[in-house]
């Protein structure tokens, strides 16, 4: 009988072989699954629905536990396909040197687009009453195409503030060293313009929800204007340190 594990590392690889997936889709996507059009022709999405529809069938105390057995078969899946490659192409990952990765010292950008996603965070937060009060209103007069207008704006806010920062912040990871390298063998550059970009077009998408509330909510005009602004000036700095950044292309989204 099969066990868990290579059941996991079998779909795992029945989904890889498939000639109707975008290979490398999921590397610079913005990771919100319930959004995006391109979900069926993505391994990752379809591994984890594959996960979560065992879990959906088990009692809390059972999903808990399959949601910690995955994450170790994850890992371990992971480390037995490393080492069954590395034996395919002559590999001793026994005999492989030490490597001192380069210590990385975040830079202003990065500390200031996290700093956006924790304020952005909390003034929703703090806000809560305001909006509830808002939504209310729209209950009353049935105005149902300003509460999706408002609640798909929330909710654009809401999935990008985190977002945002963190992928500015792997767009810069060796950035120097990459960007400054000729003899770029294996594209690494690659990486930190695919995330650069996704980053963009969090932060616009970010802007244009923030217009939706900048236009009705006039008493709230000037927080979301320095919102507005923050913004804006982190995507000008990124389009400046990652000159032609938008005409990399994202596997499915840019092709």
């Amino acid at each position: 009988m099969e066990s868990k594990k290579e059941h996991y590392k079998r779909a795992l690889l029945d989904l890889s072989n498939r000639k109707d997936l975008i290979p490398g889709i999921y590397n610079y996507c913005d990771r919100w699954c319930e959004r995006c059009t391109m979900t069926q022709k993505c391994l990752t999405y379809l591994h984890e629905q594959e996960v979560k529809a065992e879990s959906d069938s088990m009692n809390p105390d059972e999903a808990n536990k399959n949601f910690w057995d995955q994450i170790r078969m994850a890992w371990e899946v992971t480390l037995e396909m490393l080492e069954e490659d590395a034996d395919e192409r002559g590999i001793d990952l026994s005999d492989v040197p030490d490597i001192e990765l380069p210590k990385h010292v975040e830079t202003p950008l990065e500390v200031r687009s996290r700093d956006y996603g924790t304020n952005i965070h909390n003034w929703m937060k703090d806000n809560q009453q305001f909006f509830a009060a808002k939504a209310e209103q729209l209950v009353t007069i049935n105005d149902e195409a300003s509460m999706i207008k408002y609640q798909d704006a929330m909710e654009v806010i809401q999935w990008y503030g985190p977002f945002i920062g963190a992928k500015v912040h792997r767009s810069h990871l060796e950035l120097e060293q990459r960007q400054n390298n000729p003899d770029d063998e294996f594209n690494l550059y690659a990486d930190n313009l695919g995330s650069a970009k996704i980053a963009i077009i969090a932060i616009q998408r970010s802007m244009d929800a923030l217009s939706v509330y900048y236009s009705a909510f006039k008493e709230m005009e000037d927080e979301i204007l320095k919102f507005l602004l923050e913004l804006s000036q982190i995507k000008k700095q990124m389009l400046s340190t990652f000159p032609g950044v938008m005409d990399f292309k994202r596997p499915g989204f840019d092709d």
